[in-house]
């Protein structure tokens, strides 16, 4: 079974959290990212089954609400008001897409040829800005007018496959690493702490035996709240706790992980209006772990082959689908 094959299974067949290869095999991916030494601290792998498949049944759900797919070609470009904001001209779709490292590693790998029908899902930031236009008001054409363009950056192609399903399984389970990711912040505050507070027991230890009698008293009620915190942060830290850890984010995957649909009414311009004005068009944004959040969609396209990067803008206008 190929790597999309492994994730179609394994999205498709999990129900409950009952035992099966494909759920093991998950369970056994995300132990191994938290601590590998979890496989030896007991229970596993039945202590973390029900945690990672209601994980895995919420970012399978989450990966089928993203959008699309959406073809991008010049057709598109003048018909779809989407396709429009995201992106500045027909050019720069071919410019995201011929020099996007991820699809250059894709069709390495893959070695299908120029035209293969292929699915992706892209990411972008987006902002507004304020800028100064100009407005017809009836008759009258009004200067310096303080206005806000929505703009789209920072265009990033991932989960490539052959298939619209293939596509959103690698994007579930990327979203079950962005979970993880979250897994291993919390353990890597809590180590932080412990070391900030040994330091802290350090200092207050070394600043009590030079302390007078006026001031032992609350350096001492000082290093007792320390310590208390250092042995609460050191039991946090055992192996037999990670399990909690996991559970409070997998558990929960919403508090951790979500979509976001945000409508806005903008022109042919970009330049957002209140509604009524402009063309109603709704984003999806992944709130996740980056603070910035991303606007993504699936979209499908046309392998542009195997291009050395000084000649991918080149042969970018060669294979633009039609």
């Amino acid at each position: 079974m190929g790597m999309n094959g492994f994730f179609k299974s394994l999205f498709s067949g999990l129900q409950g959290a009952r035992a099966n290869p494909e759920l093991d095999a998950a369970v056994e991916r995300v132990v191994h990212a938290v601590e590998p030494k979890l496989k030896f601290a007991g229970g596993y792998p039945q202590r973390y089954r029900g945690a990672v498949a209601h994980a895995l049944d919420y970012v399978r759900e989450l990966a089928r609400q993203v959008p699309g797919p959406i073809a991008v070609n010049r057709e598109a470009y003048g018909k779809s008001p989407f396709v429009r904001a995201i992106f500045a001209s027909p050019d720069e779709f071919q410019t995201a897409l011929c020099t996007s490292r991820a699809m250059q590693e894709y069709l390495k790998a893959d070695s299908c040829g120029i035209g293969t029908p292929l699915y992706a899902v892209l990411g972008m930031r987006r902002r507004e800005k304020a800028v100064i236009g100009m407005e017809v008001v009836g008759d009258e054409v009004r200067h310096d007018v303080t206005q806000t363009t929505v703009c789209f950056s920072s265009h990033t192609l991932t989960s490539i496959a052959h298939s619209e399903a293939d596509s959103r399984a690698l994007l579930g389970w990327g979203f079950i690493n962005s979970l993880i990711g979250h897994v291993t912040d919390r353990l890597e505050q809590i180590k932080q702490t412990k070391q900030e507070l040994e330091q802290q027991c350090s200092e207050l230890r070394a600043r009590l035996r030079s302390a007078d009698a006026l001031q032992r008293e609350s350096l001492q009620e000082a290093l007792d709240a320390a310590l208390a915190g250092l042995r609460e942060a050191t039991e946090q830290l055992d192996l037999r706790r990670h399990a909690e850890h996991i559970d409070a984010v997998l558990l929960q995957p919403e508090q951790h992980l979500r979509l976001e649909p945000v409508t806005l009414h903008i022109d042919d311009m970009s330049i957002k209006r209140e509604p009524g004005n402009g063309r109603e068009v709704t984003f999806v944004d992944l709130v996740g772990r980056d603070r910035r959040r991303w606007c993504i969609t699936l979209l499908h396209c046309q392998s542009p082959g195997v291009i050395p990067m000084s000649e991918r803008l080149e042969e970018a206008s060669r294979w633009m689908y039609l």
